[in-house]
């Protein structure tokens, strides 16, 4: 009697009779058709260079979506950098135009300078500063 466990469930066995009238013939004939099962044959090859094929398909298909994936990321990334390039450029446009209406033309155009003073300053500082951080969020090297 034999108790053991296969996947989680307990299987008890009863020993088995061995089988009466067994040449050595017979046995003989087993043993060689054992060893040459274990040799791969021709289905066996092709298999093999089936699957390889398909692996090779596969990782080609990969490195090409990686590829186009990359292209869109620097189209993306051009697409924005030109347009945090203009936000710049039509932020320094209006400060540079504000300063000089105000310093040419005090009469006709005047701003504080506490205005003057917050419009070049800080909100430059701080338009500046986000810029910087999307940019550095897109711009990652991956």
């Amino acid at each position: 009697m034999r108790i053991f466990c296969q996947a989680g469930k307990w299987s008890l066995t009863m020993p088995r009779k061995p089988p009466a009238n067994i040449s050595i013939e017979q046995i003989s004939a087993g043993i060689a058709l054992a060893e040459h099962k274990t040799a791969p044959d021709v289905l066996d090859k092709q298999e093999t260079e089936d699957i390889a094929a398909i692996r090779k398909k596969a990782e080609i298909q990969a490195i090409i979506e990686s590829n186009e994936d990359k292209k869109a990321n620097r189209l993306l990334r051009y697409k924005y950098a030109m347009q945090v390039y203009y936000y710049l450029v039509g932020y320094s446009v209006v400060c540079t135009t504000l300063l000089v209406l105000a310093g040419l033309f005090p009469s006709h155009f005047h701003l504080a300078d506490n205005v003057l003073t917050t419009l070049v300053g800080s909100t430059g500082v701080s338009a500046i500063g986000l810029v910087g951080f999307v940019v550095n969020g897109l711009f990652k090297n991956h």
